[in-house]
């Protein structure tokens, strides 16, 4: 029934809210808040060249942190999700290099966003591919309010810069999580000042 009621919308994107026959993307917040005629005051992103440090902060507490798992764990699986150890640090990875592509004319569609890499790396080659990543991140020049195309509608360079950081930010704290859950302790996982000013779920699994 969800699913009929979901493909009648001809919405095309998950999370949407609907009301009145209207739709909007769930991601959306200030969308949404209109639609449902709801005070919302959009917070103030973190200026770009912050965001930017931001994220290369975060690759590299990635990485740092998926170091210190032992090779034999790699293979485990996510709870509730079909998605091992080794995938979830490749994720981090592709989330900030997708912002690279944005940046560089890609529209930032539903497949840019899933933030998949064309080819897995194991932790040699991902731990090259994050340092490269990082480097193209110091090296962009400031273009923070051009315009450009997302599943969710046109935005500005600024917004998705600010999604990719907190979402690599979220997985991020996920991998300090799970290394608690073989009982290695984290070494320097991100800290409540680091993640001050990015819009972060509550929960370490939302």
């Amino acid at each position: 029934m969800a699913q009929q009621r979901f493909e009648a919308l001809n919405a095309g994107v998950i999370p949407t809210v609907a009301a009145d026959g209207k739709c909007v993307p769930g991601v959306d917040l200030a969308a949404v808040a209109a639609l449902l005629n709801l005070p919302f005051d959009v917070p103030a992103a973190l200026p770009a060249a912050i965001l930017r440090d931001r994220l290369r902060h975060v690759l590299a507490t990635a990485m740092r942190l998926f170091g210190q798992f032992p090779e034999t764990a790699l293979s485990n699986k996510v709870a509730n999700r079909d998605r091992t150890y080794l995938a979830l640090a490749n994720h981090i990875v592709e989330i900030a290099a997708c912002y690279l592509d944005v940046a560089a004319g890609r529209a930032f569609d539903t497949d840019a966003s899933a933030a998949v890499p064309a080819q897995e790396l194991d932790r040699g080659l991902l731990f090259r591919r994050t340092s490269t990543v990082s480097a193209q991140l110091a090296a962009l020049s400031d273009e923070a309010e051009r315009e450009v195309e997302t599943f969710f509608g046109p935005t500005t360079l600024h917004s998705v810069l600010e999604r990719c950081t907190w979402h690599a930010a979220q997985h991020t704290r996920q991998l300090a999580d799970l290394l608690e859950g073989l009982e290695i302790e984290p070494d320097a996982p991100l800290t409540k000042a680091e993640l001050d000013g990015l819009p972060m779920p509550a929960g370490i699994w939302d």
